[in-house]
């Protein structure tokens, strides 16, 4: 549904102001801002009202945006500028993308956009099955046990424990890390495993001097691995006026203790190619929350997700523009590691 100027104007209104001090606007507030009488404020409020965009939450009260508002707004008036130059460099100064390990990156990122927005951030590490192969290590624990140690391009590590014959000497475990790497490298960790389960398949004799590798390779890949998630800022939950009740506030809790539901909700943003917002209606269970989110990656492929949790009655002009320069820092970082 297209408002009419004067509509989208005192939608506009209602919303920056609800943004910035969270109570309900009444007429009389935005009269001089808008150069309107209070009456014909309150007749086109009125109208916004009946079309679902506005609602009064007591009788003597001013009139508060709903869902659907912030969605208008969003998408029929947000402008989006570029983060300003000051926040650029104190976001970089703070991640500080060239320091430590993929992990040690990914959590001071989410530190400093939790910091920095009042909010919660949510981090979903690279998949691994996207990742390019760089390196994979056998390491001999003892007779039969053998620990895996697969480093794909990008920073990420994957350790696994595998069982083998106690016949495997040390040197048959670098003979054989040598030749898959000739094989895999540069390849994703799909196509690796697709790889290995079609030459497990083949009974060519001319793999038998090497059908250990393949199934020291295949238990290091038996299954997809769950990409690791990083959450800082929980505690600003508290801070914001719409999850002071304590329902709320134990289903959002739930919801980032619970790691297979953010990795869900934040699977569904993933497909997108910028910084996206999912409100509460995209998102069954979280009444009165938005998801400001942007996928971050190497090259083409998204590899991971990077997002804001908080109250729908968020600063989009701000927020949005930080999580997409966080995304881009966290894009270079990879690319920095291939």
């Amino acid at each position: 549904m297209i408002l009419s100027k004067r509509e989208t104007a005192v939608l506009t209104a209602v919303v920056e102001t609800y943004v910035e001090t969270a109570m309900p606007v009444s007429s009389q507030a935005l009269a001089v801002g808008l150069g309107l009488s209070p009456a014909s404020l309150r007749s086109t409020m009125a109208a916004l009202t009946e079309k679902g965009y506005l609602q009064q939450p007591h009788t003597s009260a001013g009139r508060a945006p709903t869902v659907p508002a912030f969605r208008y707004y969003l998408d029929q008036v947000l402008k989006l500028g570029p983060l300003p130059r000051r926040e650029q460099s104190r976001l970089h100064d703070h991640i500080q993308p060239g320091a430590g390990d993929l992990p040690q990156v990914l959590r001071r990122a989410v530190r400093t956009l939790s910091t920095l927005t009042r909010q919660v951030c949510v981090i979903m590490a690279p998949r691994q099955d996207l990742a390019r192969w760089r390196q994979i290590d056998f390491v001999l624990l003892r007779p039969g046990m053998i620990m895996a140690v697969l480093v794909m391009q990008g920073g990420l590590v994957s350790n696994r424990l595998v069982q083998m014959d106690e016949s495997l000497s040390a040197d048959d475990l670098v003979r054989y890390g040598n030749y898959l790497n000739s094989l895999f490298e540069g390849r994703t960790t799909h196509e690796v495993r697709g790889e290995i389960e079609r030459q497990l398949h083949n009974v060519r004799k001319t793999l038998d001097a090497y059908r250990r590798a393949w199934e020291l390779a295949a238990q290091a890949l038996s299954e997809e691995e769950q990409p690791e998630v990083f959450v800082g800022g929980a505690s600003h939950l508290t801070d914001q006026p719409e999850f002071t009740e304590l329902e709320t506030i134990q289903e959002l809790l739930r919801l980032i203790e619970e790691r297979s539901r953010l990795l869900e909700l934040l699977d569904k943003t993933s497909a997108s190619q910028s910084v996206s917002v999912s409100l509460s209606q995209d998102m069954p269970g979280l009444a009165g929350c938005s998801l400001v989110a942007s996928p971050y990656s190497a090259f083409s492929t998204n590899h991971g997700t990077l997002a804001v949790l908080g109250p729908v009655r968020m600063n989009y002009a701000r927020i949005m523009p930080m999580v997409d320069f966080a995304a881009q820092i966290l894009s270079q970082c990879l690319k920095s590691r291939f």
